[in-house]
């Protein structure tokens, strides 16, 4: 069966394109950062050893980031956030990133935990106002194998790297529980 183009459908979009670049917004754009991001390097990374100024993250490490939660809230005492990825961190010569997988590695009750992954330019409190941030449901494995032992899927946008910064913050039905847990994440170079 022969297929035939209407001058009412002549394509799928009416962008112009060069194989797979695009101009933004076009279907073939939009195919090639689905290709960066599916076929790229992968990167976890830990809590650094100071998070007093802005590089929080640290590539090739086995200590994890720790988050608190209110009572039934997000965390909200200081330093209750997992301070993730400051406005010092890099990934080589990249200039972009996102998040997009957890590793929990011990959560300290055995009740339903909420994570919100924040992402902004400024501060925690002013990219939660404008809500710059994206949530996902954890609780431990009831057969006693604590969170899994599995990444988790998680979704926020691409980010520049020296600009924005990525915070966790957790709520639990339990005053100041605890999640431990890593980062896993794409960078790009544009």
């Amino acid at each position: 069966m022969a297929v035939y183009r209407t001058s009412r459908n002549p394509k799928i979009d009416n962008q112009a394109v060069d194989g797979l670049n695009g101009v933004n917004n076009s279907l073939a754009y939009k195919v090639h950062e689905i290709e960066k991001h599916f076929h790229n390097q992968e990167m976890w990374v830990g809590i650094s050893a100071d998070q007093s100024g802005n590089n929080w993250a640290l590539l090739n490490t086995l200590n994890p980031y720790v988050a608190i939660s209110g009572n039934g809230t997000w965390g909200a005492d200081a330093d209750d956030e997992a301070k993730v990825w400051g406005t010092a961190n890099t990934a080589g010569s990249n200039i972009k990133m996102d998040f997009h997988r957890l590793l929990v590695t011990d959560l300290s009750v055995d009740t339903p935990y909420m994570f919100r992954i924040i992402y902004g330019t400024g501060t925690m409190a002013d990219a939660i106002t404008a809500v710059q941030y994206s949530t996902i449901m954890i609780q431990n494995n009831p057969t006693g194998n604590k969170a899994g032992g599995a990444p988790i899927d998680v979704m926020m946008p691409r980010v520049t790297i020296g600009e924005y910064k990525v915070w966790v913050q957790i709520m639990c039905a339990t005053d100041n529980a605890t999640a431990s847990f890593f980062c896993g994440g794409h960078a790009y170079i544009g």
